[in-house]
């Protein structure tokens, strides 16, 4: 757990950030909001994220997942199972991707629990991550950053439903 001053607690490892992905999911009640270069499949890909997830958004009527995605493409192949939780669920889940004219977007990848608990890596490929187990104030920046990034995405096309 962080301590009273605020530090993070650093991980190392893939491991390491599957299992407290799995806890801040575990933990959250009404918004998930996930930053990712392409859903890496050791990461977001397995039974039990995607287990953690659905429980997540059937908890609630209110849960909501957001999922801004660099590459949505790869992102189909590695997380197959978390998105077509999203396509069941479109109503709570919605998969966005950075659009033509924002650019290469930073590239750390991130999940944050309502707005209090974020897990961090600074670059998608990193073995080490840090994790604050309650930051309101480090949740909301982060929150108002992704929600900047939000609002001039686009939807993720490869990712919706092909149901009408």
């Amino acid at each position: 757990m962080n301590d009273a001053t605020g530090l993070p607690l650093l991980l190392e490892g893939h491991a390491a950030f599957a299992a407290k992905a799995l806890q801040l999911v575990g933990a959250a009640r009404g918004e998930l909001l996930l930053l990712s270069d392409a859903l890496e499949r050791s990461l977001y890909g397995g039974e039990e994220f995607y287990q953690a997830v659905k429980a997540f958004l059937l908890n609630s009527e209110r849960a909501r997942l957001c999922v801004l995605v660099c590459r949505p493409q790869e992102a189909l192949q590695n997380a197959q199972r978390l998105i077509d939780l999203g396509q069941r669920i479109s109503s709570r889940v919605e998969f966005r991707e950075p659009a033509a004219e924002q650019g290469e977007i930073q590239r750390s990848e991130w999940l944050l629990a309502d707005r209090r608990v974020l897990l961090e890596r600074r670059e998608p490929d990193s073995l080490e991550a840090q994790f604050w187990a309650q930051e309101p104030q480090r949740g909301k920046l982060r929150a108002e950053a992704f929600e900047a990034l939000w609002n001039q995405a686009q939807p993720a096309q490869e990712l919706r439903s092909l149901g009408i």
